[in-house]
């Protein structure tokens, strides 16, 4: 089993505050398939593969701007460093 990452260019972040909504993607975003988790939380999963390669909080200030979070996410993050290509 190889520890190499499933994609290389890594996990990207991007806070819309205008839109009020987390986007949180693991490699380079594309088409994807899209799960409603729950009423805020949608899941993007690789179309052929159905692995989780993203997910999206909608009123993310709202769920995060109290002490403890009130959103359950359906999976278990796994970090691991990779070497960024020169």
């Amino acid at each position: 089993m190889s520890t190499e990452p499933r994609n290389k260019d890594g996990m990207k972040i991007f806070y819309d505050c205008e839109a009020d909504v987390l986007y949180v993607t693991c490699g380079t975003p594309g088409f994807t398939d899209y799960v409603e988790y729950s009423e805020d939380v949608i899941l993007r999963l690789d179309p052929e593969s159905k692995r989780l390669i993203g997910f999206t909080i909608i009123d993310f200030s709202y769920h995060f701007a109290k002490q403890e979070a009130d959103i359950t996410l359906p999976f278990r993050v796994d970090f691991q460093m990779f070497e960024q290509a020169s």
